[in-house]
């Protein structure tokens, strides 16, 4: 089938004031895209949109929306044309893009040993997140519950308060750029996915010893640059740049660690450091990785090798 290629994220919804923001997806766009008009316009639609978004707020107005569809074959002057392409824009803001396409496959079909055992120990540490990161709720105490905008920052709405958002599965709004209504729809399955692909693969967890990645992964669902730093301190990688992708200072750091040291004590360490960070329940949690965790690297060699 052909495909359209576009190359950065939007979200795609209508506002009051007939102003269509972005902050969706890309493959949102491109499924809406195919699923609306016919093969022979897709890259016209979608090179339209492109050039009539706000290429710093992601934002399209009326005027531009009206060529977007137009160039779909929409007359939004006309009653018929004005419908389909208000039923266009509700098509996209429906989608829910949990998973990005790249590496997904790695999870849904592991093919060599190596990949099954970093599934099976990337499953434990998120079956184990999941026990205390369950369903849905939005409260406004809860800053992850709040709607941001492409730089990661909350938006208010005129009177001044936060837009409110939603969590489920320790998967925010604000973090993932998901709508509340996705959010709310999301299964298990579809959290895994979203933590495989915008967690573990986005940021090379892949590169680092299996031995480690139970922790990692697990503490990387309440933050994935709060764990990465963790990591860096816990195997003194003082000189590697400090980003949230395992980078290969970060990933020799490791493997020179645990030539010296016992997994053990590994898990030990970075569990004491997140859990000093913390208090009551999340501290209690953070303590029981170890032993919830620890042996999650050998049960999931036995079960493959």
């Amino acid at each position: 089938m052909k495909k359209i290629v576009l190359f950065f994220c939007t979200i795609f919804f209508v506002n009051a004031s007939n102003v269509y923001a972005a902050y969706f997806y890309a493959d949102a766009l491109t499924d809406a895209v195919q699923e609306t008009f016919p093969q022979n316009l897709w890259s016209d639609v979608a090179n339209e949109y492109m050039a009539q978004m706000n290429p710093t707020t992601g934002e399209i107005d009326e005027a531009g929306m009206a060529n977007v569809c137009y160039v779909g074959g929409y007359d939004i002057s006309t009653d018929t044309g004005a419908e389909k392409c208000d039923a266009f824009v509700k098509n996209v803001a429906s989608k829910c893009v949990y998973a990005y396409s790249a590496g997904k496959n790695l999870y849904t079909n592991p093919q060599t040993v190596e990949q099954k055992i970093q599934k099976c120990i990337f499953d434990d540490a998120i079956d184990y997140a999941l026990t205390y990161e369950q369903g849905f709720q939005q409260t406004r105490s809860d800053p992850g519950n709040r709607i941001c905008g492409p730089d990661g920052k909350p938006i208010k709405d005129n009177r001044g308060d936060y837009l409110l958002g939603a969590t489920k599965y320790g998967v925010t709004t604000c973090a993932s750029r998901l709508s509340v209504d996705c959010i709310k729809k999301m299964s298990v399955a579809d959290a895994k996915l979203l933590y495989w692909t915008r967690h573990y693969y986005k940021y090379k967890y892949y590169k680092l010893p299996p031995q480690v990645l139970a922790a990692v992964v697990q503490f990387s669902v309440g933050g994935i640059g709060t764990v990465a730093g963790e990591l860096r301190d816990t195997v003194g990688a003082t000189r590697c740049e400090k980003t949230s992708v395992m980078t290969d200072c970060v990933v020799d750091a490791v493997k020179k660690y645990l030539e010296r040291h016992t997994l053990d004590e590994f898990y030990n360490a970075i569990s004491n450091k997140r859990a000093a960070k913390r208090s009551g329940k999340a501290r209690e949690r953070a303590l029981r990785v170890p032993a919830e965790l620890g042996n999650s690297y050998q049960r999931c060699v036995d079960k493959y090798k």
